[in-house]
């Protein structure tokens, strides 16, 4: 993974973690979470439901649509343990991935997925974010 990626999930982790309170985005935050991580989800669907940045990388990185990208990832499929929003972030923790959501303009989108927990100095390796 380039280091700039690696970055990136570092940054979003640290800046949900010093941010300010959730509140009622956390029902919104869920549903798109929960959208994106659904086995049922097509490749379309789960491509519009990331964050500009991210599906550029996205693209960029696989040399490849992003339909056709996203499917080899190792996506979760699981279920929300646990949502947190703070202020234009969010962490969604599945039982078997971690998602870090943005909001932008057109709701809440994913900006990092196939996110594993690393050491202390690199909290998240992200296999997909952007940049």
């Amino acid at each position: 993974m380039p280091p700039r990626r690696r970055g990136l999930a570092t940054a979003a982790a640290a800046a949900l973690l010093l941010s300010g309170c959730g509140g009622l985005d956390s029902d919104a935050v869920e549903k798109v979470a929960t959208t994106f991580a659904d086995h049922g989800t097509d490749a379309a669907t789960r491509c519009q439901l990331l964050a500009e940045n991210t599906l550029t990388s996205l693209v960029e990185d696989a040399g490849t649509a992003c339909e056709e990208a996203i499917g080899d990832l190792p996506i979760g499929t699981g279920t929300p343990t646990a949502v947190e929003v703070w202020g234009e972030e969010a962490q969604v923790k599945l039982t078997d991935d971690t998602l870090f959501l943005t909001r932008t303009s057109s709701g809440w989108k994913v900006m990092a997925a196939a996110c594993r927990p690393k050491a202390e100095e690199q909290p998240y390796d992200c296999q997909v974010e952007g940049s």
